[in-house]
């Protein structure tokens, strides 16, 4: 039985490959989330402060997610790069935002949860929980809402210590979120969706950001560094 060749140019489909880059995205979110969650805590006192100490906080957050989100998209825009070069798959420059606009799909799942909670269908106030699952924003986030949470709440008067209850400090009435800021606050996670997007395409033309600072007055270091991680893939 006759056997027909391949073209040389026959693409070889990839299974499921932006719910693979979506789901390793949200995964690297999911990381970040997590040492955000850390690094708020250690650092709360500062967030109380003044706006710089939001913008620190917020800061630390970011350099530890974005650079998570970026270097793995990168590494996949460069490892498609290497497949298209040798006409195993086709050029899909917007494979990046697809995966990223996915990935960001709980971000917005607990803006929906946030929109019932300001609207009383949740009756709990979910501004805390909030903040808490998009911990890499909170700074943001609280500089956006600084005070209270999704619903209005009343001031608590001061109360001193009993032999079953300790004392209670005073508290100010806080405002509900407003539907401005709320929608800010729905703004927030493209900046995980730009990141990754130009994380992919940045390797998809294997530009290297770190690679031209670090060899900005030498473009013959750049090309050669750029070839030996062509040949290392080359002999995978």
């Amino acid at each position: 039985m006759e056997q027909t060749p391949k073209s040389a140019n026959q693409t070889v489909p990839l299974k499921n490959e932006t719910w693979r880059l979506a789901l390793q995205t949200l995964w690297s979110i999911v990381i970040g989330t997590l040492i955000s969650i850390i690094i708020v805590l250690s650092l709360s006192s500062l967030m109380v402060s003044s706006i710089w100490g939001k913008l620190l906080v917020e800061f630390f957050c970011l350099a530890i997610t974005l650079p998570l989100l970026y270097g793995y998209m990168w590494s996949q825009g460069d490892r498609d790069a290497n497949f298209i070069q040798f006409g195993r798959m086709e050029k899909d420059p917007w494979k990046g935002l697809r995966a990223s606009l996915l990935a960001v799909i709980p971000c917005y799942i607990t803006l929906v949860l946030l929109a019932l909670s300001v609207v009383r269908v949740i009756p709990f106030d979910f501004m805390p929980a909030y903040r808490l699952l998009n911990a890499p924003l909170w700074g943001f986030i609280n500089m956006v809402h600084p005070n209270g949470g999704a619903i209005p709440h009343d001031a608590v008067p001061a109360q001193e210590a009993t032999d079953l209850m300790p004392a209670i400090e005073a508290m100010d009435a806080t405002p509900g979120l407003g539907w401005g800021a709320f929608a800010v606050l729905c703004l927030l996670p493209l900046i995980y969706v730009v990141f990754c997007t130009l994380g992919y395409r940045f390797g998809l033309k294997r530009f290297s950001v770190i690679n031209h600072l670090v060899y900005k007055d030498d473009p013959e270091k750049i090309a050669a560094r750029m070839q030996k991680r062509q040949n290392g893939r080359k002999g995978r």
